[in-house]
């Protein structure tokens, strides 16, 4: 019988404190992590059990729980009708901890859709809730968040400050959630306004919260950050493999959102390695992700890189679809974005629409935009309501000039006399200067402006109808500078004039981001209406090209026939005579002998030209056949080269134009010959139309072999002529779909377009080399095929 032990603490050891019993939330938290699914049913049954016993409180903490793993889970639409519902109950049943718990959950899922109006709402929300119930950790999720839309509507300092705020915050308490959170975010801003260093300091920070406190979202979140900011400073192979991590830890987790977004840098490192087809299939998995998700902001992003890996490889038609796909997400959620609703409390009047209220209308507007003069209508418009709503003297909309070389005031009176521009030779620095700025530029007193010396004379100038003692028209003290960028070029400016001093708030910097994006979308349309358009009639140009070329093939295979036909009836009329001398009662040898060699030599000429003529029209199917395949072959490039400009050899001796070839005989390239050819085509034509006049002149092709990083064979083939060439102001927009130097003289504009687009579905690029005379376009063309066969 074993005798009986004192009491542990008799024997000189501590006693163990008793257990004490876990709360069923936080014995799910744990669960969660592991093993989500199961969680997700156990916290259906702990609500369950909550409401049935009239534990309100602890079935609305449930129902965050819940958002917050199906968020994870990219389910969280899911529940957007029961927060809704949880709002409402924690009102009627006056909690507002939970309260403020839920409007910080819809924050999230507003903000995941796009729907900034509704996120500002809910997060505004929480804000006063926490600081009401001295919540510190949900008053920093919801300053993180509003900080978030203001990144979203490009107002960085704007962001950093509600950031800034929640740093501040979380200084008074200890919580490694939040922390890893807000470093993420911080970063994010960094990132954005191309701060790379700052970016990774906050990124790194962030990862190493996230692991103190063992969050693996956050965990495989800045894997991910680091990630694209590694690639964004050119350290692929780092980017590559913190990409991997965060993929695998993403899927591991069930995380769709940030499946998404990591898919698309992997996307991005996929096209770095010029792998367009594992590009391809990244770009898609993250539009699925994102689509299943219904994060319209993703979407977006995935469209516009897909929309470029189509362009690269040549299907136009889809590649128009994707862009479409992304202008019409960017304008839902530029209908329902909003600045902080600080300004929406302060300017509140129930008889009259707040600002914001205004510009959402505004957005709201659709303007059909086919040319250049819609633009210019719409802008005018948007303008004129813009600068009454922010209470502006003045809004002025700059946009790049027909010759692509200057910004040029719109909306500029006829009778004014010149336009005035912002030209490279005069405001050349102030250019470049806007063209690295992607947000607002506020200057409260124009004479501080950096560029001052720049626009001075602009300024200075007295402009018809300024009155003497009074501001002028271009005259402010106060403004607001926003660039304008389609596709990463600077197109546009907005000055958004005070001519008093005004001290611009944040509501104004926000309102000013919102009709700027206004005036980017207008633009954005304009230059998807001009590719669908150059698209169709890109097909028709290749049939009109084909049909000249036919033509002229006709009239040189009239020749040869009419030819054969003469010495054909005159073969006839030697087989009659032999036929009439034959029942003569003589015929003398030297008879016969005369209509042989007669016959002989009409036989003869039969033949050739009937060959003539064949090889002639053999010569224009091989190549309306190439025309019309992308079947790549490998080709004799001299030869090719040389039966293409012998189809084009009517059109050319009608213009008295010679050709010379230089290309060695032994370079031989795989690659879709079809599309050489009609990349010939057109630049034989366009020389034919531009450069020469009445009295012709000479085209050379030459080719030769050259080796490019990485250490890959590439051909080199130019096509110059000795024609007039082409004003070096209108170099840079050759290449421009409908730009022309023969204006109403037939010229369709779409000739050297055409030649780019083709040269870019080869895996190519296109330039133009100095030359003496004339012009030289110079096609970069990988030796072996890069397209899919």
């Amino acid at each position: 019988m074993k005798t009986p032990q004192p009491p542990a603490d008799i024997c000189g050891e501590p006693l163990r404190p008793p257990r004490t019993k876990v709360p069923p939330l936080a014995r799910l938290a744990g669960v969660a992590k592991r093993h989500p699914s199961c969680a997700l049913r156990r916290y259906e049954t702990l609500a369950r059990q909550a409401q049935e016993t009239g534990q309100e409180a602890l079935a609305l903490d449930v129902l965050c729980a819940q958002f917050q793993l199906m968020e994870r889970m990219g389910r969280a639409l899911d529940l957007r009708e029961a927060l809704g519902l949880g709002r409402q109950r924690a009102a009627a049943t006056h909690l507002p901890l939970q309260a403020a718990r839920i409007f910080e959950a819809s924050g999230r899922l507003a903000y995941q859709t796009g729907d900034y109006f509704e996120a500002t709402a809910h997060w505004s929300r929480t804000v006063d809730l926490a600081q009401l119930v001295g919540d510190i950790p949900l008053g920093v999720a919801a300053r993180i968040g509003l900080g978030q839309i203001h990144y979203a509507l490009g107002a960085w300092e704007s962001g950093r400050r509600f950031h800034r705020e929640g740093q501040n915050l979380l200084a008074q308490t200890e919580d490694s959630y939040l922390s890893a959170k807000l470093a993420l975010n911080m970063g994010v801003g960094f990132f954005e306004c191309k701060q790379l260093e700052e970016a990774e300091q906050q990124f790194r920070l962030g990862l190493a919260e996230a692991q103190r406190g063992e969050h693996r979202e956050y965990i495989a979140e800045a894997h991910w950050q680091l990630a694209r900011t590694a690639l964004a400073l050119g350290r692929n192979e780092e980017a590559r493999r913190q990409c991997g991590i965060a993929l695998l830890m993403a899927q591991q987790l069930g995380h769709a959102w940030l499946q998404s977004v990591a898919l698309q840098t992997w996307t991005d490192l996929a096209i770095a390695r010029q792998d367009l087809a594992e590009a391809v299939q990244a770009c898609q998995r993250s539009l699925e992700q994102a689509q299943r998700i219904q994060s319209r902001h993703q979407e977006s992003q995935a469209h516009v890189q897909m929309a470029r890996l189509m362009q690269q490889q040549g299907q136009a038609s889809q590649a128009l679809q994707h862009l479409w796909q992304h202008l019409r997400l960017q304008s839902e959620i530029e209908r329902q974005s909003l600045p902080e609703r600080l300004g929406l409390l302060t300017h509140y009047d129930p008889l009259k629409k707040p600002p914001e209220e205004l510009l959402l209308d505004l957005s709201n507007k659709h303007w059909q935009i086919n040319r250049s003069e819609d633009v210019v209508t719409a802008a005018s418009a948007t303008g004129q309501m813009a600068q009454q709503i922010m209470r502006l003297d003045a809004l002025h909309f700059w946009w790049l000039s027909e010759d692509g070389e200057a910004l040029q005031l719109q909306a500029w009176p006829t009778t004014a006399g010149p336009v005035p521009q912002l030209h490279p030779k005069q405001q050349g620095r102030y250019l470049h200067w806007l063209s690295q700025r992607h947000e607002p530029q506020v200057m409260q007193d124009l004479r501080l402006h950096p560029w001052f010396e720049d626009l001075h004379p602009l300024i200075a100038r007295r402009w018809p109808g300024d009155r003497l003692g009074e501001p002028g028209f271009l005259h402010a003290h106060s403004r607001i500078e926003i660039p304008l960028f389609v596709q990463e070029r600077l197109c546009g400016l907005l000055w958004l004039d005070q001519k008093q001093t005004r001290s611009w708030t944040r509501q104004d910097v926000l309102q000013a981001s919102h009709t700027a994006k206004l005036y980017e979308r207008l633009l954005v349309a304009l230059d998807l209406a001009l590719a669908q358009r150059a698209q169709a009639e890109m097909a028709q140009e290749k049939a009109q090209l084909m049909g000249r070329i036919m033509a002229s093939v006709a009239h040189e295979v009239n020749t040869p026939i009419g030819v054969a036909v003469t010495a054909a009836s005159s073969l006839s009329d030697s087989a009659t005579a032999l036929r009439q001398a034959l029942q003569g009662a003589r015929v003398s040898r030297r008879e016969l002998q005369d209509l042989a060699a007669t016959m002989g030599g009409n036989a003869d000429l039969v033949a050739r030209n009937l060959a003539r003529a064949a090889a002639l029209i053999g010569s224009f199917k091989q190549v309306a056949v190439d025309q019309s395949s992308e079947q790549v072959q490998t080709v004799n490039l001299q030869r090719y080269v040389q039966g293409v400009l012998d189809i084009l050899q009517p059109v050319l001796q009608r213009a008295r134009v010679k050709t010379r070839v230089d290309i060695a005989p032994e370079i031989h390239a795989r690659l879709a010959a079809g599309l050489l050819a009609q990349i010939l085509s057109n630049l034989v034509m366009n020389s034919l139309s531009h450069a020469f006049e009445a009295e012709g002149g000479l085209i050379q092709i030459s080719a030769r072999l050259s080796q490019l990083p990485p250490q890959e064979d590439w051909l080199l083939i130019e096509v110059a002529d000795n024609g007039r060439g082409i004003a070096e102001t209108m170099r840079s927009r050759i290449f421009d779909p409908f730009f022309t130097t023969k204006r109403g003289q037939g010229g369709s504009g779409l000739g050297l377009y055409i030649v780019q687009s083709l040269t870019h579905r080869l895996g190519g690029s296109v330039s133009l080399p100095e030359s003496e005379q004339g012009l030289c376009v110079r096609l970069c063309l990988p030796l072996q095929a890069s397209m899919e066969e």
